[in-house]
């Protein structure tokens, strides 16, 4: 039956009109030179099945690309310990301890190292939950969805022990815990609109198809961390501007 299928039945199989194109007629001249009919036979089926599968083959064979891209790019979220997020929290450091507080014109040095103390927790906690987070050896693959949660989970474990370190040392010092808990409000207070954004964007992160990668999305929450700790200096000369001289005296 293949010994009699002859190339004048694949030719008029291709004089459609759907196949009367030019690339269709270079087919056709290549077609007319070939004479042997199990390889004419071949080329048929070939070119049915490629039809058939078109939008597969191509599927498959991007696919195939961005694996190769991939692979080429695979870089490790392990890199992110050079990140600028760490120099960012260094100067907001330095920053803060540059700044000077004043209370009814006087220089109040108790202010202003209280201030100093808690960005200095701050910073050294966050620090240690951004290292803990990227020396994780199940980061690169974990899934997603986990993945976010994890970025989430050590979000607010940040927030949460700076918050209990800054109180436990200020409680050290003979500060009331009334006051203590007042100046921890009003920071908050402050900072609330920054922390929440923090949440929606890790979600949008998560959601978006930009960020194709756990290596994208990580970088992309280590930026947005890095932007709301350049605002801390600012915040922090907010919150301590508006806090009264009550501790100007005390032995800090």
């Amino acid at each position: 039956m293949l010994a009699g299928f002859s190339t004048k039945y694949f030719l008029s199989f291709l004089s459609t009109d759907s196949y009367n194109t030019m690339s269709d007629k270079v087919i056709i001249t290549l077609i007319e030179t070939i004479e042997n009919p199990f390889l004419l036979t071949f080329i048929f089926i070939f070119l049915i099945m490629a039809l058939i599968l078109k939008g597969r083959v191509n599927t498959l064979f991007n696919r195939f690309l961005n694996n190769i891209a991939n692979k080429s790019n695979d870089r490790k979220i392990s890199e992110f310990i050079h990140h600028d997020v760490f120099n960012t929290l260094n100067t907001v450091v330095y920053e803060v301890k540059l700044q000077q507080y004043y209370t009814k014109g006087e220089y109040d040095s108790v202010k202003t190292k209280m201030c100093y103390d808690f960005v200095s927790k701050k910073s050294s906690v966050c620090r240690a939950h951004m290292v803990e987070l990227i020396k994780r050896k199940d980061i690169d693959t974990m899934r997603v969805d986990r993945l976010k949660n994890v970025i989430l989970t050590a979000q607010n474990r940040m927030h949460s022990e700076y918050i209990t370190r800054i109180t436990d040392l200020w409680l050290q010092k003979k500060i009331e815990k009334e006051d203590v808990d007042y100046i921890v409000f009003q920071f908050e207070k402050f900072r609330y609109d920054v922390v929440n954004s923090f949440s929606h964007r890790i979600e949008a992160i998560f959601s978006s198809s930009f960020h194709k990668t756990n290596y994208d999305r990580v970088l992309a929450v280590f930026d947005m961390w890095a932007m709301g700790i350049d605002l801390l200096p600012k915040d922090m000369k907010v919150t301590f501007e508006n806090l009264n001289g009550k501790f100007k005296d005390i032995d800090y």
